[in-house]
């Protein structure tokens, strides 16, 4: 167990983070069971995670964060969804606080965030309610999908902007939207996240009425960042982590399996599980799609930090394969879990069986919209050097 007590006021860098995370790890996938059964993160959990620095992954260096890049945050992501796919989830979701902090003007984004380890949960998506009052904004809205929201210090919510009754539009002629952030304790969590898969997420609804947000604690996608870091030069770059949750549940999947193809006994071959070909094969096929689909997200990880120092920003290829190799990674993950289950057998489907949750796990997470097929629609233009209509494909 890692004391919180002795990371206070220290400096932290990313392979001391990942070391770290790696030696939480064991006990983290020991505690499947409990997580899930909680539908949250347990609080002494979150402690170990946050004395672990993996909240802090992208902070600002001159912060004393250790503004890690996107290769060393997902290899933090990967190790810790392989232990268990909700505290990867959350892990990668909560650290988001670096990214939208660089939005801010640094006095406000210290008075937002005065602790490198504070966590961040909420729904970027405007469906909340933004009227214009002096000094800020009076919002009201019910959000969905505020994974980690029950354990978070700062929700956000994005919101239609309102002068009275009317939307506010833009020059384009299309309604405003801003990303507002408040005190977890200024929202109502519901209940509502029961799910099979990411059962331990806390994904739950959260709402909030009629409560005032100071006009600079906003921010848009479509302004940009204040800060002039690399790291932060791209308005998706808080999605970047995302692959290592899907590396990370395939990885876990094939492990489970080989660990079970070396006891189990098959019958009636009456041999080891392990010395079946159609074992060998389907591991060796599981493998194989874990390497492909993890040698494009660290290449493209890679291409992208060298061209947000060179250049200072993306060009609209590599923010294709951005998208593309993490859509590829969860469509990996889920594929490579339902093969793994297929090679195990019928002892899979129970719920004890590692694999049932990982399987169930690998389902969830490819419904982000971050990942789902109708992504493609959206990031078509981008084939043909045109914009997408988000800020952060």
């Amino acid at each position: 167990m890692v004391s919180r007590s002795n990371i206070v006021g220290v400096t932290l860098d990313g392979p001391e983070i990942l070391e770290r995370a790696r030696a939480l790890a064991p006990a983290i996938a020991r505690r499947g069971d409990e997580i899930a059964g909680l539908r949250r993160l347990p609080a002494d959990l979150v402690a170990e995670l946050k004395a672990a620095g993996v909240f802090r992954m992208p902070m600002p260096a001159v912060w004393g964060g250790p503004e890690m890049s996107p290769r060393a945050q997902n290899e933090v992501v990967e190790t810790l969804s392989a232990a268990d796919a909700s505290v990867g989830w959350c892990v990668m979701i909560g650290s988001d606080t670096g990214f939208f902090a660089s939005f801010f003007d640094e006095a406000v984004a210290r008075e937002i965030y005065p602790d490198l380890d504070m966590v961040t949960a909420g729904l970027v998506q405007p469906v909340g309610r933004a009227l214009r009052v002096p000094g800020g904004y009076r919002v009201s809205g019910r959000w969905a999908f505020g994974s980690g929201c029950t354990h978070a210090d700062v929700i956000l919510g994005g919101c239609m902007i309102f002068d009275g009754d009317q939307p506010v539009l833009g020059a384009n002629g299309v309604p405003e939207t801003r990303v507002l952030m408040a005190p977890a304790s200024a929202f109502e969590v519901l209940d509502t996240c029961h799910t099979t898969g990411l059962a331990g997420s806390g994904s739950h609804d959260y709402t909030t009425n009629d409560l005032f947000v100071p006009a600079e604690h906003s921010f848009s996608f479509f302004e940009p960042p204040k800060r002039k870091e690399p790291l932060y030069q791209f308005a998706g770059m808080f999605i970047t982590n995302m692959h290592g949750v899907a590396l990370g549940i395939a990885r876990r999947a094939i492990d489970v399996v080989r660990a079970l193809a070396e006891s189990k006994l098959l019958v009636p071959e009456m041999t080891l599980m392990r010395n079946a070909p159609r074992v060998r094969i389907g591991l060796a096929r599981a493998e194989g799609m874990l390497g492909a689909a993890r040698a494009y997200t660290y290449d493209t990880m890679d291409r992208v930090w060298e061209a947000l120092h060179r250049e200072g920003g993306l060009s609209r290829e590599l923010r294709l394969h951005l998208t593309l190799s993490r859509m590829a990674a969860f469509d990996m993950a889920r594929d490579v879990a339902q093969l793994m289950i297929d090679t195990a057998g019928s002892s899979s489907i129970y719920a004890s069986s590692p694999l049932d949750r990982l399987l169930r796990d690998a389902i969830t997470v490819r419904t982000h919209i971050g990942v789902q097929s109708r992504l493609m629609e959206m990031l078509a233009p981008l084939v043909v050097n045109e914009e997408p209509p988000i800020p952060f494909l």
